[in-house]
């Protein structure tokens, strides 16, 4: 496979690499060093910079919660890039024949890197301990990143689809093994396969310079991952063991009411000849220095959705979800003006971007407000609705404006339904773009026909490769609920790689 051919050297580059002061300096490579030590495999996992980006484009565009409106188009003709927007409008014509795709090679690139430290696990020097912490963690990073995959780029695991498509399974860095896409139940097998054994870790969740060491695997890590993995299988009682097993370890949740707060850097564009002040969250000020991200105390494990557009854009759907006046999300994330900050000023066109940090990363790793929520789900799920809205209001708490009055704060439901459809929105609102097109694809494909997600619907013009045809009349682009297009086509490049071993999807 490509992915993996192209990145060997890399791969025995960055075993020289190290991060000993993971807030000052970047660390230096050598293309000399192979590991030799526990240490050198140490500095592999420690490298978080090539492990906490997320390069995913259906998780950011592909849902509900992006929008694509034709008035933005005609605002700005070129606010909407043809690449992104291939993944808006679930193509499958034009994508397979880009040149590159982010998110595939920096997540085998990551399953490289855990295969790398399993295969010099018995060749290097150290203590037995320190081998089995690493080798318990490199199954996390497979895992983990084999989960996205899955969920990118296969259809939805039900028993009708186990025989369908999944993964290409790399286990080891030999360039012979087979590039063939298993079926998706054995995709699943191996990522439950690799889960087992992570789940064997015995690290607490420590602090180093002042901040959470999340960027390496933990007990806690591994716990949280779990639930959201059980999750999605639909299987509720174990996906709320593991959820209240991570709370036990750490369920500490940022208090928006005092913990949160706008940015001190006055930020203001200029709109027909007048001043616009467009107030950002503290969060938004750092770019490069990753002190903000790393001490975002509700991590488990440190990972973040990137979009490279620099605008995380919400449809008009999600805005309705919040209750624009007492939830601290709407007030510090949906940042107001954000449209003319990327240039729509003439004519002015006002909509907000969703900002957490800086302009172009969010949180989609495991964090202590999403164990809450599938604790919650879980609950309500079981017919523990009242315990449910105990739970998520335990989030909410932290989250509304604490002047706002326990009738606005708490939720309420009288039904296993209510209720479960109030934790979704709920969920909604706390991760988006990060989890929705995740949670599109289980919840059309669970046993509970009242959470289905109905057919998502898109009004804009027809483009080709080569861009968007503003002067043809407005189509109307329509993913079904259960369409093939959940999967994501993979590259004609990685296909033609593979001498054809890899297969594409069938549409």
């Amino acid at each position: 496979m490509k992915t993996v051919q192209n990145i060997l050297l890399a791969f025995v580059a960055l075993a020289g690499m190290a991060c000993n002061d993971f807030l000052s300096e970047k660390p230096s490579k050598t293309s000399s060093l192979v590991p030799e030590t526990t240490e050198h495999l140490e500095d592999l996992f420690n490298a978080y910079s090539s492990f906490y980006q997320e390069k995913n484009n259906t998780a950011t565009y592909a849902s509900d919660d992006y929008g694509v409106y034709i008035e933005m188009y005609q605002a700005k003709s070129n606010t909407y890039d043809i690449a992104n927007l291939e993944f808006a409008l679930w193509d499958t014509e034009y994508l397979p024949a880009e040149s590159s795709d982010g998110f595939w090679t920096s997540e085998y690139k990551k399953i490289f890197t855990a295969n790398m430290v399993l295969d010099y696990l018995s060749k290097v020097s150290g203590d037995a301990a320190t081998k089995e912490r690493l080798r318990a963690e490199a199954h996390l990073v497979r895992a983990y990143s084999m989960f996205q995959l899955a969920n990118t780029y296969c259809l939805p695991y039900t028993e009708a689809n186990k025989n369908e498509l999944g993964l290409v399974l790399k286990q080891t860095t030999s360039f012979d093994e087979s590039t063939v896409r298993a079926s998706l139940e054995d995709t699943y097998a191996l990522i439950e396969s690799d889960l087992e054994e992570a789940l064997k870790l015995d690290v607490e969740l420590t602090v180093q310079n002042n901040k959470y060491k999340t960027w390496r695997a933990s007990t806690a890590a591994v716990y949280a991952f779990a639930a959201r993995y059980y999750l999605f299988r639909n299987n509720y009682g174990e996906a709320l063991k593991y959820a209240e097993e991570a709370l036990k370890k750490h369920a500490v949740l940022v208090d928006y009411n005092k913990e949160m707060r706008y940015s001190d850097v006055k930020s203001e564009v200029t709109v027909n000849d007048e001043k616009v002040e467009i107030k950002y969250p503290y969060t938004h000020d750092n770019q490069s220095d990753m002190t903000d991200m790393l001490e975002w105390k509700e991590f488990y494990y440190f990972r973040m959705l990137y979009d490279g557009s620099w605008w995380f854009r919400p449809s008009k759907e999600l805005l309705a979800l919040y209750d624009k006046e007492h939830d601290l999300r709407y007030r510090y994330h949906m940042v107001e003006n954000y449209s003319y900050d990327r240039g729509l000023t003439k004519p002015a066109y006002k909509w907000p971007g969703y900002i957490f940090f800086y302009k172009d990363r969010i949180p989609s790793g495991p964090t202590v407000a999403e164990m809450l929520l599938i604790k919650a789900e879980c609950q309500a799920r079981q017919g523990n609705f009242g315990d449910a809205m105990n739970t998520v209001n335990q989030l909410r708490a932290k989250r509304m404006d604490a002047e706002a009055g326990a009738e606005i704060i708490n939720l309420s439901a009288a039904s296993k339904e209510e209720a479960v459809r109030k934790i979704l929105e709920e969920r909604r609102r706390e991760m988006p773009f990060s989890m929705r097109w995740f949670d599109i694809r289980r919840l059309n494909n669970n046993e509970d026909a009242n959470d289905d997600v109905p057919a998502l619907k898109r009004e804009f013009y027809p483009y080709t490769s080569a861009g968007i045809l503003g002067k043809e009349p407005v189509k109307t682009y329509t993913l079904e609920k259960n369409s093939r297009r959940f999967a994501q086509p993979i590259l004609n490049s990685e296909i033609e790689s593979s001498l054809g071993a890899i297969q594409q999807n069938t549409y």
